[in-house]
Protein backbone atom coordinates (compact mmCIF):
# COMPACT_ATOMS: atom_id res chain seq x y z
CA UNK A 1 0.00 0.00 0.00
CA UNK A 2 2.83 2.57 0.65
CA UNK A 3 4.34 1.67 -2.46
CA UNK A 4 0.89 2.75 -4.57
CA UNK A 5 0.91 6.30 -2.25
CA UNK A 6 4.31 6.51 -3.15
CA UNK A 7 3.82 6.44 -6.87
CA UNK A 8 0.92 8.60 -6.69
CA UNK A 9 2.83 11.48 -5.30
CA UNK A 10 5.56 10.42 -7.95
CA UNK A 11 3.15 11.31 -10.70
CA UNK A 12 2.41 14.99 -9.44
CA UNK A 13 5.64 15.50 -8.90
CA UNK A 14 7.44 14.02 -11.45
CA UNK A 15 4.45 16.86 -13.84
CA UNK A 16 5.82 19.25 -11.87
CA UNK A 17 9.36 19.01 -11.76
CA UNK A 18 10.07 16.73 -14.72
CA UNK A 19 9.17 19.07 -17.37
CA UNK A 20 5.21 19.15 -18.13
CA UNK A 21 3.10 21.76 -17.70
CA UNK A 22 -0.24 20.90 -14.92
CA UNK A 23 -3.69 22.01 -16.02
CA UNK A 24 -6.23 21.90 -13.72
CA UNK A 25 -8.61 21.13 -16.54
CA UNK A 26 -8.89 19.00 -19.60
CA UNK A 27 -7.82 20.39 -23.14
CA UNK A 28 -10.85 18.59 -24.86
CA UNK A 29 -14.33 18.41 -24.87
CA UNK A 30 -16.26 14.47 -24.95
CA UNK A 31 -17.33 16.45 -28.16
CA UNK A 32 -14.06 16.91 -29.19
CA UNK A 33 -12.41 14.00 -28.61
CA UNK A 34 -11.09 11.77 -31.68
CA UNK A 35 -10.25 7.95 -31.69
CA UNK A 36 -7.42 6.94 -34.01
CA UNK A 37 -7.41 2.76 -34.15
CA UNK A 38 -3.35 3.44 -35.03
CA UNK A 39 -2.53 4.54 -31.99
CA UNK A 40 -3.76 1.24 -30.33
CA UNK A 41 -0.83 -0.87 -29.53
CA UNK A 42 2.80 -0.52 -27.95
CA UNK A 43 5.53 1.65 -28.69
CA UNK A 44 8.88 1.42 -27.55
CA UNK A 45 11.44 4.77 -27.36
CA UNK A 46 14.03 5.11 -29.34
CA UNK A 47 16.12 5.04 -26.30
CA UNK A 48 15.88 1.62 -24.85
CA UNK A 49 13.28 0.25 -22.14
CA UNK A 50 10.74 3.07 -22.31
CA UNK A 51 7.58 1.71 -23.00
CA UNK A 52 4.20 3.29 -23.74
CA UNK A 53 0.95 0.44 -24.01
CA UNK A 54 -2.20 2.11 -25.65
CA UNK A 55 -5.75 0.28 -25.57
CA UNK A 56 -8.74 1.01 -26.54
CA UNK A 57 -11.02 2.22 -23.19
CA UNK A 58 -14.70 4.23 -23.27
CA UNK A 59 -15.96 7.23 -24.86
CA UNK A 60 -13.11 7.42 -27.11
CA UNK A 61 -10.29 7.48 -25.14
CA UNK A 62 -7.54 5.50 -23.99
CA UNK A 63 -5.69 3.34 -21.33
CA UNK A 64 -2.24 4.19 -21.36
CA UNK A 65 0.47 2.16 -19.65
CA UNK A 66 3.68 3.63 -19.68
CA UNK A 67 6.88 1.94 -18.22
CA UNK A 68 10.18 3.83 -18.10
CA UNK A 69 13.81 2.70 -18.12
CA UNK A 70 13.77 2.14 -14.25
CA UNK A 71 10.79 -0.25 -14.98
CA UNK A 72 8.29 1.63 -12.70
CA UNK A 73 5.08 1.46 -14.25
CA UNK A 74 2.37 4.12 -14.55
CA UNK A 75 -1.36 3.75 -15.82
CA UNK A 76 -2.95 6.98 -17.21
CA UNK A 77 -6.42 8.43 -19.38
CA UNK A 78 -5.50 9.33 -22.07
CA UNK A 79 -7.87 11.54 -24.75
CA UNK A 80 -6.53 12.43 -28.24
CA UNK A 81 -8.11 15.60 -29.97
CA UNK A 82 -7.18 18.46 -32.97
CA UNK A 83 -6.86 21.98 -32.63
CA UNK A 84 -5.92 24.03 -35.80
CA UNK A 85 -3.90 21.32 -37.58
CA UNK A 86 -2.18 20.20 -34.59
CA UNK A 87 -3.38 16.73 -32.62
CA UNK A 88 -2.95 16.49 -28.93
CA UNK A 89 -2.73 13.87 -26.01
CA UNK A 90 -4.49 15.17 -22.80
CA UNK A 91 -2.45 12.85 -20.74
CA UNK A 92 -4.59 12.27 -16.74
CA UNK A 93 -3.54 10.32 -14.21
CA UNK A 94 -5.40 6.61 -13.38
CA UNK A 95 -6.73 6.19 -10.30
CA UNK A 96 -4.34 4.42 -8.03
CA UNK A 97 -5.74 2.39 -4.92
CA UNK A 98 -5.52 3.80 -1.89
CA UNK A 99 -8.33 2.37 0.15
CA UNK A 100 -6.22 1.90 3.09
CA UNK A 101 -5.37 5.64 3.52
CA UNK A 102 -7.86 7.43 2.36
CA UNK A 103 -6.69 10.51 4.51
CA UNK A 104 -3.20 11.02 1.96
CA UNK A 105 -5.37 10.79 -1.09
CA UNK A 106 -7.16 13.20 -0.06
CA UNK A 107 -4.12 15.52 -0.43
CA UNK A 108 -3.30 14.48 -3.75
CA UNK A 109 -4.52 16.25 -7.14
CA UNK A 110 -4.87 14.52 -10.54
CA UNK A 111 -3.55 17.07 -12.84
CA UNK A 112 -3.74 16.87 -16.78
CA UNK A 113 -0.59 17.45 -18.80
CA UNK A 114 -0.47 17.67 -22.57
CA UNK A 115 1.76 17.02 -25.50
CA UNK A 116 1.77 17.51 -29.08
CA UNK A 117 1.42 14.16 -31.54
CA UNK A 118 2.35 13.09 -34.54
CA UNK A 119 1.14 9.61 -35.57
CA UNK A 120 2.13 7.35 -38.54
CA UNK A 121 2.02 3.80 -38.91
CA UNK A 122 4.63 3.01 -37.06
CA UNK A 123 6.44 6.43 -35.82
CA UNK A 124 4.92 7.69 -32.49
CA UNK A 125 6.57 11.36 -31.67
CA UNK A 126 5.37 13.06 -28.72
CA UNK A 127 6.47 16.33 -27.55
CA UNK A 128 5.63 18.00 -23.92
CA UNK A 129 5.18 21.93 -23.33
CA UNK A 130 7.87 22.91 -22.36
CA UNK A 131 8.54 24.54 -19.21
CA UNK A 132 10.88 27.34 -19.54
CA UNK A 133 8.60 28.56 -22.88
CA UNK A 134 5.66 28.79 -20.71
CA UNK A 135 7.50 30.57 -18.20
CA UNK A 136 9.13 33.57 -20.98
CA UNK A 137 5.49 33.32 -22.74
CA UNK A 138 3.53 34.52 -19.38
CA UNK A 139 6.35 36.71 -18.48
CA UNK A 140 6.02 38.91 -21.11
CA UNK A 141 2.37 37.86 -21.56
CA UNK A 142 0.70 37.54 -18.23
CA UNK A 143 -2.34 37.28 -18.93
CA UNK A 144 -2.61 34.97 -22.24
CA UNK A 145 -4.11 31.84 -20.07
CA UNK A 146 -4.86 31.87 -16.70
CA UNK A 147 -2.20 30.33 -14.43
CA UNK A 148 -0.81 30.06 -10.76
CA UNK A 149 3.04 30.14 -9.86
CA UNK A 150 3.83 27.58 -6.98
CA UNK A 151 5.63 28.79 -4.49
CA UNK A 152 7.50 25.94 -3.58
CA UNK A 153 11.46 26.04 -4.20
CA UNK A 154 10.83 25.44 -7.85
CA UNK A 155 8.02 27.63 -8.52
CA UNK A 156 6.85 25.48 -11.00
CA UNK A 157 3.46 26.70 -13.17
CA UNK A 158 0.21 25.49 -12.73
CA UNK A 159 -2.59 26.14 -15.36
CA UNK A 160 -6.02 26.83 -14.02
CA UNK A 161 -7.58 28.01 -17.46
CA UNK A 162 -11.27 26.41 -18.40
CA UNK A 163 -11.35 23.88 -21.23
CA UNK A 164 -12.89 26.57 -23.65
CA UNK A 165 -9.68 28.80 -22.24
CA UNK A 166 -7.05 26.71 -23.07
CA UNK A 167 -8.04 26.17 -26.75
CA UNK A 168 -7.79 29.43 -27.15
CA UNK A 169 -4.63 29.52 -25.72
CA UNK A 170 -2.91 26.19 -27.98
CA UNK A 171 -4.92 27.60 -31.13
CA UNK A 172 -3.02 30.55 -30.63
CA UNK A 173 0.63 29.87 -29.39
CA UNK A 174 0.30 25.75 -29.87
CA UNK A 175 2.09 25.62 -33.32
CA UNK A 176 3.65 29.57 -32.71
CA UNK A 177 7.28 28.26 -34.05
CA UNK A 178 8.11 32.11 -32.01
CA UNK A 179 6.54 30.95 -28.65
CA UNK A 180 7.79 27.54 -29.00
CA UNK A 181 5.85 25.75 -26.86
CA UNK A 182 6.55 22.35 -27.85
CA UNK A 183 10.02 21.99 -29.36
CA UNK A 184 10.84 19.22 -31.58
CA UNK A 185 14.27 18.97 -30.19
CA UNK A 186 12.33 18.18 -27.24
CA UNK A 187 10.38 15.18 -28.93
CA UNK A 188 10.57 11.65 -28.06
CA UNK A 189 10.46 9.28 -30.90
CA UNK A 190 8.60 6.00 -30.41
CA UNK A 191 8.40 2.75 -32.67
CA UNK A 192 5.41 0.44 -32.79
CA UNK A 193 6.41 -2.88 -31.11
CA UNK A 194 3.16 -4.86 -31.68
CA UNK A 195 -0.62 -3.51 -33.00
Amino acid sequence: MKAKIQIAAFYLLALILGGCVPSLHPLFTQNDLIFDANLVGKWASMEPNETMEFKQSKDKRYECIYIDKEKKSGKFIVSLGKLGNTMYLDIYPGEPNMTDNAFFASHLLPTHSFMKIELSKNILKLCSMNTDSIDSLLKSKPNAVKNEKLESDNGGIVLTASTKELQKFMLKYGADKKAELFKDKDASDFHRVKK
